[in-house]
């Protein structure tokens, strides 16, 4: 009965709409950057791919990155609550089988193999997508799963482009953003600032049941400083290069947990990151090089517990890859990798350092007139001078009608033990080998046209089976060590479905989004196929989008259904849904616009967790206010 129930339920909401916001002028879009990278352009093209675009990212510009994706729910992200961390899974995968990868290069920690997504500001980046498939060919270690690939840059503009945004919560929540574009025929700039000043204030209940009392969280506060410069300078017609400089500095309250015993924790999370980088197009030849180094710590203060945790890591990476045209039909891509990390830890006996070097090829065919594209991909990647991890894949797409394209992609996929998987003390194990398995998908796109109204619909199977899965597990002593002892095979279905209207004065768009996921377990002493611990079978979102002139009003819906808290599939989390409504104007005077906007979240008053013990925030409201000045030059 519980199962009907849930696909009863999911159906409902899966057919309801899901909608990006639609903006009717450019002056409140976030400019696009190009796609200069050739092996950027080829992960985008050749797999399953669901893009942020300029007008939803311009809703989201004070939010960080983990609120903007669980509105989409479009992968799995588990959340501790505002204030806290938040990490990214993809089609069943842990955080640490999917990459988040900035500007062309992997920015997971080397220590942790994951990155906190809640510490990344939407509004730093010009384009964000969200790539799922066999992708550990393209982007090494850890891309098992699927690629959040951020991008920031500074845009080809001609004059000047300032915006200021600020937002208030009933959180007791500050959070100002501001940048500024100049562009002229051959330097862009772009500077970005973000302050956030959050108390994070918010109600919720002891546990599930809405009958216990409601409380207010009380150690959630937050303050984060941040600064991203992009400089591009035009060499000539075929040349370009940048630099790039990300810092960041935040400090966080752990919140609380629903049980009774209270940790007085805090957190400081120190980043920079810097890269050069250098483009060249012409003709049949496009080539791409960039250096980066990134200096980053994570320092934990516990006073209850009488913990203090200094952890420091620091990355050299050196990449590039180039692109030759043969003819019309034939492509070929040939990239090189080399990364070092070395990380400093209180539970590491001395500074341990991570190396890796790899080589990758692609090879593409396209037939005249687009009608079918395959492309072969390789990659070897190699760790510490010791482990060889050779990687394979192939991907194609053909146009069976005018309307109607089925791709397919297939191919090898691991990852490499974490730092603190090989080194921690107590626990870690030096002799753990690398996961390893195989991934595949076929989707089937449709798209048709009827003049003013559109209809998109895209079906995805997917299946990959990963062995010498690494799982933490209580030893002797009750010492945690982490061993290979899974099977781990994750299969489902996504759906992605989007209508649109659209005339002189009205825009209507509507979309939904599906996933359906088994993402079981094999023990090798079992022979029982167990759902793993919070992957929910069931989820999606949806969301309506109705615009009038400049008068916008968005509905968004998420659906999260049972999630198991352990590997015996015995406890679990309840499902939830969440409906988030938005209402905003938009006002021109002259070269200024204001766009105003007030929002509540959690409208039906939902009491869950999306972690067991982190209460989550019931109803609340927001408000805040874009105002953006664009001077344009004159051309000669």
């Amino acid at each position: 009965m519980v199962g009907i129930k849930i696909n009863i339920r999911f159906l409902v909401f899966a057919l309801w709409g899901s909608c990006v916001y639609a903006q009717k002028l450019d002056t409140l879009r976030l400019n696009e950057i190009p796609i200069i990278s050739s092996r950027i352009q080829k992960s985008t093209e050749n797999f399953y791919s669901i893009k942020i675009d300029s007008v939803l990212r311009s809703q989201f510009l004070n939010y960080n990155m983990a609120q903007l994706l669980l509105q989409q729910n479009a992968g799995l992200v588990k959340a501790y609550g505002p204030g806290n961390i938040a990490s990214l899974g993809i089609r069943g995968s842990t955080a640490q089988q999917t990459a988040v990868v900035w500007n062309g290069i992997n920015i997971n920690s080397p220590t942790l193999g994951q990155t906190d997504i809640s510490l990344l500001p939407v509004g730093f980046f010009n384009n964000i997508s969200l790539q799922k498939g066999a992708l550990s060919s393209y982007w090494g270690s850890g891309a098992m799963a699927g690629v959040l690939n951020i991008q920031s840059a500074a845009p080809p503009i001609k004059g000047i482009i300032a915006q200021a945004s600020t937002s208030y919560s009933s959180f007791k929540n500050s959070v100002q953003w501001a940048s500024i574009q100049y562009g002229s025929d051959k330097i862009s700039s772009t500077t970005k600032l973000l302050g956030n000043f959050s108390q994070n204030r918010y109600p919720y209940y002891s546990n599930t049941d809405s009958s216990q009392i409601k409380t207010t969280q009380q150690h959630a506060q937050m303050q984060q400083l941040g600064f991203l410069e992009d400089i591009n300078y035009k060499i000539n017609t075929h040349q370009q290069i940048g630099a790039h400089i990300w810092w960041q500095n935040t400090n966080r309250q752990v919140p609380y947990t629903t049980s009774a015993l209270q940790q007085n924790a805090t957190q400081t999370d120190k980043t920079l990151r810097t890269m050069i980088d250098w483009n060249l197009q012409h003709q049949k030849v496009s080539a791409n090089a960039k250096a980066a180094w990134f200096n980053e710590a994570i320092i934990y203060n516990n006073t209850t517990s009488n913990i203090y945790s200094n952890n420091r890591f620091n990355t050299f990476a050196l990449d590039a890859d180039a692109q030759y045209k043969i003819n019309t039909q034939w492509v070929i891509n040939l990239a090189t990798s080399n990364m070092m990390s070395w990380a400093y830890s209180p539970n590491f006996t001395s500074q341990k350092q991570l190396l890796k070097n790899a080589l990758f090829e692609n090879i593409s065919r396209q037939c005249k007139n687009h009608f079918f594209k395959i492309n072969f991909y390789a990659r070897q990647e190699l760790f510490n001078t010791q482990t060889f991890m050779p990687t394979a894949g192939l991907t194609t797409n053909m146009r069976v009608l005018s309307w109607l394209i089925w791709s397919m992609n297939m191919g090898t996929v691991y990852r490499y033990p974490t730092l603190n998987d090989l080194y921690w003390t107590p626990g870690g194990n030096p002799n753990l080998k690398p996961e390893q398995g195989y991934s595949g998908e076929t989707s089937l796109q449709v798209h048709k046209q009827y003049r003013y109204f559109s209809i998109s619909e895209t079906a995805t199977l997917f299946s990959r089976s990963i062995h010498n899965n690494i799982m933490w597990l209580p030893g002797r002593n009750g010492i945690w060590s982490p061993t290979n002892i899974l099977q781990v095979w994750s299969r489902g279905m996504e759906t992605n479905t989007e209508l649109k209207y659209k005339n002189k004065n009205w825009r209507i768009q509507v979309q939904a989004l599906s996933n359906y996921i088994l993402s079981t377990t094999l023990p090798k002493n079992n022979t029982q196929y167990l759902q793993m611990p919070y992957v929910p079978m069931y989820s999606g979102s949806a969301s309506f989008c109705i615009e009038y002139k400049n008068i916008l009003f968005r509905s968004a819906y998420t659906y999260t259904g049972y999630r198991y808290l352990s590997s015996d599939n015995y406890s679990y989390l309840k499902p939830y849904s969440l409906i988030d409504i938005r209402l905003a104007k938009t006002f021109f005077i002259q070269k200024l616009m204001l766009h105003i906007f007030v929002e509540v979240n959690n409208l039906l008053n939902q009491n869950y967790q999306s972690m067991m013990q982190y209460g989550m925030p019931l109803r609340n409201y927001g408000a805040g206010l874009i105002v953006q000045y664009h001077y344009q030059s004159k051309n000669k």
